[in-house]
């Protein structure tokens, strides 16, 4: 499965790649003259040679997540919109984006409401959108509320906290952005509006990118390397980007143009790499530890721990999400304790409560040796846990070995049996 789920990632990313140069090829057919062959062909490959670029889309593009999926229903549908395909085209291709992320019906009530607006035939526009609506969006709702009780997924309850917070975290979040990639989005708007591009053309992609933008930053950004949140609108600002330089540069002007915005849009890659390779090392780490666990563990061992997903994944054992993302009552009612972007919440006595076997705390602690309890740094999120008043008489340290010299030290409940721990 996950290297399906990749394979994914890659496919839905290289046709992206291929709807950006086929977007920017309409382009210069349409503007072709016949004199300026070397600069439509430049400007048809620089949208997909600015995104392949681009360190998120790299980093993203085989990474089994839905967000590559995203990109490309998102892109597909401003370009449908811009091109002046079929509402109902434009609604299903947007539909099927908000069946991905529930951004995504933010964007089809935009693409709604602009089509309403320019459209010549209002009755059509209405009827394909609720048709639309009615067969893929209306479903998946009913779905969701009669499985999750809820509209929205469990994850936007965990991660939302107080107004200031969600906002600092997100106007942070966003300023990176702007810095690293952001920028290309008003220089491509500049530089259109300077070769006399009208405003209703740029419309549609400019609302896209800023709706999202802005929901971005009320909901506090995100902690992942790379700006995960932010890569779905990032083929639409690269291929802005690229339409301003075709269209401000004249003749051989565009090539060193276009050179330049390749060094720039590479060289932000080198500010996240640290960040980024310490996460690789660390899901290889829980990938291991948690098909290891799967072998030494008896069935049916609860693991509690703030790193569920590929520990969870690799044990096939319940796990208590002590940080709500995939508890519901962690979510919707546990404390604010911390400020880093979607770990923000946690319920101290919820967990003890709920007794799981073993608790990874210290945000899952790998070592080659043993540690004692006094060694393990305790995240802010899990002290709620370790404060709780039963929770040393419920509990007791211990480190498991895993082999190699390598041992995984947690807490285990007093009557829980671990047969390779040794006598104390």
């Amino acid at each position: 499965m996950p290297g399906a789920a990749r394979a994914l990632s890659l496919l839905f990313s290289l046709a992206t790649l291929v709807v950006a140069g086929a977007s920017a090829a309409a382009r210069a057919r349409d503007r072709a003259s016949g004199e300026n062959v070397w600069r439509d062909s430049l400007a048809i490959v620089l949208a997909p040679l600015l995104l392949a670029a681009a360190p998120p889309f790299l980093v993203y593009s085989m990474s089994g997540t839905e967000m590559p999926l995203f990109a490309f229903l998102l892109l597909a549908g401003c370009l449908l919109f811009e091109r002046g395909g079929r509402p109902a085209a434009v609604f299903v291709v947007l539909a099927l984006a908000a069946l991905t992320r529930p951004e995504g019906t933010l964007f089809y009530a935009i693409a709604f409401a602009a089509l309403l607006a320019r459209h010549s035939n209002r009755r059509a526009v209405l009827l394909a959108g609720a048709l639309v609506a009615a067969i893929f969006l209306a479903p998946h709702a009913v779905w969701k509320w009669r499985y999750y009780h809820a509209l929205l997924p469990n994850t936007f309850y965990a991660k939302t906290g107080p107004p200031a917070l969600m906002l600092a975290n997100g106007a942070g979040y966003l300023a990176r952005f702007l810095v690293a990639h952001g920028y290309l989005f008003p220089a491509g708007l500049l530089l259109l509006r300077s070769a006399g591009r009208p405003w209703r053309e740029l419309a549609v992609p400019a609302v896209f990118v800023s709706a999202s933008w802005l929901a971005v930053l009320a909901l506090g950004g995100d902690w992942m390397p790379h700006f995960r949140m932010l890569l779905p609108t990032l083929p639409i600002v690269v291929l802005l980007a690229s339409r301003g330089a075709a269209a401000a540069a004249r003749g051989p002007r565009l090539a060193p143009a276009a050179a330049i915005l390749v060094c720039l849009t590479m060289l932000s890659g080198a500010f996240g790499r640290d960040l980024f390779l310490a996460e690789r090392v660390t899901v290889t780490a829980y990938t291991r530890l948690g098909a290891r666990l799967a072998e030494i563990l008896p069935p049916g061992t609860t693991i509690g721990c703030g790193s569920t997903g590929a520990i969870g994944y690799y044990t096939g054992m319940p796990v208590l999400d002590i940080l709500g993302l995939t508890d519901r009552w962690i979510a919707r009612h546990g404390a604010v304790v911390a400020t880093q972007p979607g770990h923000l919440k946690t319920d101290g006595a919820y967990v003890v409560e709920k007794r799981p076997d073993l608790l990874l705390l210290g945000n899952v602690q790998i070592q080659r040796g043993r540690k004692e309890r006094g060694e393990i740094r305790i995240k802010v999120q899990e002290r709620e846990i370790v404060r709780q008043p039963s929770f040393d008489e419920l509990y007791q340290f211990v480190n498991i070995p895993l082999g190699g010299g390598f041992y995984l030290s947690c807490f285990k409940l007093r009557d829980y049996f671990l047969p390779l721990e040794p006598p104390q």
